[in-house]
């Protein structure tokens, strides 16, 4: 009988370190990889808050009175468009085909969306795609009132609001995994919404974080600057800044005792995160 040769053969604890060694590697490239996607994601979305502010200050500058509405009125036919179409002609759009729900479709104002909590976003056509992959949705609606600002003064609780796939086709495309609602006010404030329960978007402080600076001017007219409060989410410091201060917006949060004084001034001051980080 020919004898059989074990010498090459691997042992069984050699075997074990093997698969031992490669689960630590899987791991440790999954987990650098999910964090680099919540580096991203944070880039992403503060960006698109960013955007949509500098949007505002723009449309309120070239108002008449004060509100977004008045810089949508065409000068020459004074004909008010739509929201969508001012972002048309003020940012850079992506505007040839992409597929959608397996279907070739060209981004358009004229997409009206029917939104819910449960509405998967990857079937809908979005009204504007930008550059870097952001799809935007609910841009041809008329201002209305919004319920979760209900309480403020008339142009900050009456608006658009906007919701936003902050990565492109990547995600799930579902509403605050990776499509975030936006409020953008009559008054120009961009406010970030959040879910009725846990916490994503404006009330997260993962994804978007702000400071509150507030300057006290003593009596020799000396101005002493303190830090309220630091990185925390745009809900907490909106509501203890005072720049919003709707119950249903706040909950809990309230005013914070330095912001109402008559001799300082809150500042809210955004936190701008990194996209990428090399460890």
């Amino acid at each position: 009988m020919k004898k059989i040769n074990l010498k090459n053969a691997y042992t069984l604890a050699e075997i074990v370190i093997t698969m031992v060694v490669l689960a630590i590697v899987v791991s440790v490239t999954l987990q650098i990889t999910t964090s680099k996607i919540e580096r991203v994601n944070k880039y992403n979305y503060y960006a698109a808050y960013t955007l949509l502010s500098d949007l505002a200050s723009e449309l309120i500058y070239e108002s008449e009175d004060g509100t977004v509405t008045a810089s949508l009125v065409n000068d020459d036919t004074g004909n008010t468009q739509s929201l969508c179409a001012e972002m048309e002609e003020r940012i850079n759009i992506y505007d040839k085909e992409l597929v959608v729900n397996g279907t070739n479709v060209t981004p358009s104002c004229t997409a009206s969306h029917s939104i819910t909590t449960s509405t998967d976003f990857t079937a809908l056509t979005p009204n504007l795609v930008t550059r870097n992959g952001m799809r935007f949705y609910n841009l041809n609606r008329v201002p209305a009132a919004i319920s979760q600002l209900a309480g403020e003064d008339e142009n900050d609780a009456q608006g658009y609001t906007i919701y936003i796939d902050i990565d492109n086709e990547r995600g799930s495309g579902k509403l605050y995994q990776d499509v975030y609602p936006f409020y953008l006010t009559l008054s120009g404030k961009v406010v970030p919404a959040y879910p009725s329960s846990g916490n994503s978007g404006g009330n997260s402080n993962f994804l978007m974080q702000f400071s509150v600076r507030y300057d006290e001017i003593t009596t020799d007219s000396r101005r002493i600057e303190h830090w309220l409060l630091k990185s925390k989410s745009f809900q907490e410091a909106a509501c203890q800044s005072g720049y919003i201060q709707s119950a249903f917006y706040c909950g809990t949060q309230t005013i914070a005792p330095a912001c109402s004084y008559e001799n300082s001034d809150c500042i809210m001051v955004p936190v701008t995160p990194i996209k990428y980080m090399i460890r």
